[in-house]
């Protein structure tokens, strides 16, 4: 049984020594073929010039790449790199649309070679320029504060260029600036973006400027006396009291420099009765705009009952949310002081008399603020609400 052995793993040495003799003599001597398939191998042009001349360019983008079957002597095969590999084509009578390119391949080994595909095709897009207008976009707290924007040597296009499809997507060129309680008048140099209807930045857009200097101008504000326009003989005294006697008033600076006062509307004095007040509004000139339309005229020569009250948030009611506005946003006061004046021995009116409450059907939308109104059973000849508007954010 062991001699049986001994003689089967003489065999097998011999067999295996046999074949590493064979292997050597093949690679050594007869040198076989072999193909080996390299991938991603890159693509040159030859003609970029002829594309440039006619304003073609790739588009969409795309890296041109291809796969190559090599062919040749094994001893050959083994030196190749991707780095060997030259793949090019060119593109006869380029044109606006899909092209063909037959790949060629240049290498210094002696193999041969095989494509998967030798047709490679590409789209080109002309080269076009148009002009699109600039549009400011004026953000900040402070942005309906602006008096005007003047961009330089008063330009209203910008000229642009790029793929037809891309310059095709762009609607306008936007320039944003930031207006808050610290702007001044000045001149900035403002980013341009080219950007389609949605508002969407289009890259691969060349602009003839990326930038544009603004001047920017404020509008001035100043404050001045309130001049009462009495229609009547009755002389204003120390019993008729105004609710406030100045404004601010804004506007362009060379209109709000002409104006020294802001009168009132006509209004005859002796239609206001004793203990009662008068809402008088305000004369506003052509390109001026203040925060307080009207004032109000109290006649003091009889005395009244006064009597003040405070409420909290929690008394005030809100109604007619029909936008679901969010009570967060809605920023009351934690106290709110309400003053009632009747005449005496009238009749006594009670806290509970007074229903305050905030109307969202009626938020200002210049200033996003909305009046607290009240409400009672009781015939009340003035009360004063203080404050008497909130802001919702």
């Amino acid at each position: 049984m062991i001699n049986k052995f001994k003689e089967n793993s003489k065999i097998k040495i011999i067999s295996l020594l046999s074949a590493i003799v064979l292997w050597t003599y093949v690679m050594a001597i007869v040198d076989p073929e072999e193909t080996k398939l390299f991938e991603d191998i890159p693509v040159t042009i030859t003609n970029k010039n002829e594309l440039n001349e006619k304003n073609l360019v790739i588009y969409p983008e795309k890296n041109l790449t291809t796969n190559i079957y090599i062919t040749g002597k094994l001893s050959n095969l083994k030196k190749v790199t991707k780095d060997d590999i030259t793949v090019y084509g060119q593109i006869s009578s380029p044109i606006e649309g899909n092209n063909e390119i037959y790949l060629k391949v240049s290498t210094s080994q002696r193999i041969s070679y095989d494509f998967k595909n030798p047709v490679m095709i590409v789209t080109l897009e002309k080269i076009i320029s148009e002009d699109r207008d600039i549009k400011i976009d004026i953000i900040g707290s402070e942005k309906n504060n602006v008096d005007s924007i003047v961009l330089e040597d008063n330009i209203e296009k910008v000229s642009i260029s790029g793929p037809r499809s891309l310059v095709n997507q762009v609607k306008r060129i936007v320039g944003t600036i930031k207006v808050d309680k610290n702007s001044k008048d000045s001149l900035q140099n403002i980013k341009l973006n080219p950007v389609d209807s949605n508002g969407k930045v289009v890259e691969g857009i060349t602009l003839e400027k990326n930038s544009v200097n603004a001047d920017i101008k404020l509008l001035t504000e100043k404050t001045v006396p309130i001049k009462l326009n009495i229609s009547d003989d009755i002389e204003l005294d120390e019993y008729y009291v105004m609710s406030q006697n100045t404004v601010t008033i804004k506007g362009k600076k060379d209109i709000v420099d002409l104006i020294d006062s802001i009168e009132t509307q006509p209004v005859n004095l002796s239609e206001i009765q004793s203990g009662v007040s008068k809402n008088i509004y305000l004369k506003v000139p052509n390109g001026i705009s203040i925060e307080t339309k009207y004032i109000t005229i109290k006649n003091n020569s009889t005395d009244n009952e006064l009597i003040v009250y405070t409420y909290t948030d929690k008394d005030i009611q809100i109604i007619n949310n029909t936008e679901n506005i969010n009570l967060s946003q809605i920023k009351i006061p934690n106290s709110i002081n309400v003053s009632i004046e009747y005449l005496e021995n009238v009749y006594s009116i009670n806290k509970d008399d007074i229903k305050l409450f905030i109307d969202l059907n009626e938020v200002s939308l210049e200033n996003r603020t909305c009046k607290i109104q009240y409400e009672s059973k009781y015939e009340i000849k003035k009360i004063n609400i203080e404050p008497d508007s909130v802001t919702i954010e």
